[in-house]
């Protein structure tokens, strides 16, 4: 799947944080959100564990636990031909080719590419939205980035699960409505949910994201982080998110 870096075209491009990460997007086609950074942010991961994102876009997770973290093998993959074409671009962009693998493919029937490792971690900012719950878009690439078109939440979990070994984990950012169908799908495929925190845009808001952590074959009790506010009341960054843009982690307590 990797190009080699002479076949990337020059092109202008976006900060990726708050440090030397760079990342291309393309208006209407790819914009990152805040949501793989809260991810790859959450999740407690040391350099020499292997990671899986499912999903992975234009690579954010992948460049973010390799470029800030130190993570030295992550393999990111994605269904959009287009997508996992941006994503290599921007491996090669930030020269982390060496770390980070991305792979074309279908998480719910992945190739020996993927199914000849067996992952620490497997991480996914999935599509949030059943098709029945809203209007779908114009713009194939976003929807099904939006949409259960390609994927469900249940083959997203069912997937970490084959992936992964005995004590393995799966991380996922999602939306708080659908945090009680997360916890029935890890238990059905053998996660126990160990550590979750709820996101708030901002003090006085209700949380509008989850993020989740389960490790496989475990035996019960969740820890509850403290909340994680993104904004202030007067609409600055807290102090915590801007951590977070640094390459820090969320903070436990």
């Amino acid at each position: 799947m990797m190009k080699k870096k002479s076949e990337i075209e020059p092109t202008e491009t976006d900060r990726l944080g708050l440090g030397k990460l760079r990342i291309r997007q393309k208006q209407g086609f790819f914009k990152f959100t805040i949501d793989p950074i809260l991810l790859a942010s959450f999740c407690r991961i040391y350099p020499k564990e292997k990671v899986l994102d499912l999903g992975t876009g234009g690579g954010v997770v992948p460049l973010w636990l390799a470029g800030y973290r130190g993570v030295l093998q992550v393999t990111g993959l994605e269904f959009q031909a287009e997508l996992a074409v941006l994503a290599v671009e921007n491996v090669f962009l930030n020269g982390l080719e060496e770390r980070v693998e991305i792979i074309q493919g279908d998480l719910r029937v992945p190739g020996t590419e993927v199914t000849s490792s067996s992952y620490n971690w497997v991480l996914s900012n999935p599509p949030y939205i059943k098709p029945s719950a809203g209007s779908l878009m114009e713009n194939p690439v976003l929807a099904q980035a939006k949409f259960e078109l390609t994927c469900t939440l249940e083959d997203v979990i069912k997937s970490a699960a084959r992936l992964t070994p005995h004590n393995g984990r799966l991380a996922l950012v999602h939306l708080p409505e659908r945090l009680s169908e997360i916890m029935v799908l890890m238990d059905h495929y053998g996660f126990e949910p160990k550590r979750m925190v709820l996101v708030h845009p901002k003090p006085g808001q209700i949380p509008h994201r989850v993020l989740i952590e389960g490790r496989k074959s475990a035996r019960p009790g969740l820890f509850l982080l403290k909340p994680f506010y993104i904004h202030k009341e007067n609409g600055e960054f807290t102090d915590e998110m801007i951590r977070v843009y640094q390459g820090d982690l969320i903070p436990e307590k």
